[in-house]
């Protein structure tokens, strides 16, 4: 007997119009993240200012790579290609600016994965509990900055200086022929590319698809197809505060890859 194909969901981040009747609520965006100890909030490794929130979702049965105790994700986005390591300004239990102290009591959350961009930008996402995802919003780690202290200038976004309101996000099924393959652009395994013969021309399933972010399916690259990706990942553009220069991003819950291109 042939096992049954994994399926494919679009995910609505958000109020968008185009959210059918049917959806479920599976999580949210915006600057609260999931119920974890504000000490273990992500931070940038070099200016160590808390990392935006940018979605916290519980994941569809098939998606939780991590076990059934992992049922939920939640990403964030930190510091930008320009931050830069001050030695002047460490974490330090004993310093008196109170920022360099809370950032000392700073901690790697245990089921935290880094992911690291080509031009240094950082990002990262933890798998939750079902605790920590229905015990949320929670606020991320208080604002202790003294006035024109370790400000936002690395151009990328962080959960103080990029207030992000808070929206529900949901899941629908998706109706795509490459429910449960890896993305390819050979054609290997039977995925069905998503153009014609023509480069340029999309065929009419996948022009009704690429709109959407989604779990799993067809894959639209803004740029290149990153390599390694598996069935079991997801692909989304921007929303709240995240910056992808217009493009989008691919974040696998199988393997290590990440990727993301501007527009």
């Amino acid at each position: 007997m042939t096992a049954p194909r994994i399926p494919a969901y679009n995910l609505f981040f958000g109020d968008r119009p185009d959210r059918p009747a049917d959806a479920r609520e599976i999580g949210w965006i915006g600057t609260n993240g999931p119920a974890i100890d504000r000490a273990l909030w992500p931070r940038g490794p070099l200016t160590g200012l808390p990392m935006l929130h940018a979605f916290t979702i519980e994941l569809p049965e098939e998606y939780r790579r991590r076990g059934p105790d992992y049922p939920a994700i939640a990403f964030f986005q930190g510091e930008g290609q320009f931050a830069e390591e001050d030695e002047e300004s460490r974490p330090d239990a004993e310093s008196g600016d109170p920022f360099l102290r809370q950032w000392a009591e700073a901690r790697e959350h245990p089921m935290l994965e880094r992911r690291e961009d080509v031009i240094d930008g950082q990002f990262a996402f933890i798998w939750l509990t079902a605790e920590e995802f229905r015990g949320g919003p929670t606020p991320p780690p208080e604002d202790v900055r003294r006035e024109g202290e370790h400000g936002d200038d690395d151009e990328g976004p962080n959960a103080w200086d990029t207030p992000v309101e808070h929206e529900t996000a949901w899941l629908a099924d998706r109706e795509d022929p490459n429910a449960g393959l890896a993305p390819n652009e050979s054609g290997a395994d039977g995925y069905e590319l998503r153009f014609e013969s023509d480069p340029f021309a999309v065929k009419p399933w996948a022009d009704a698809l690429w709109k959407f972010d989604h779990l799993g399916g067809t894959a639209f690259p803004v740029q290149a197809l990153p390599e390694g990706l598996s069935p079991y990942y997801l692909e989304f553009g921007e929303f709240g505060g995240l910056n992808f220069g217009g493009g989008a991003a691919q974040l696998d819950l199988e393997t290590d890859v990440f990727d993301w291109a501007c527009g």
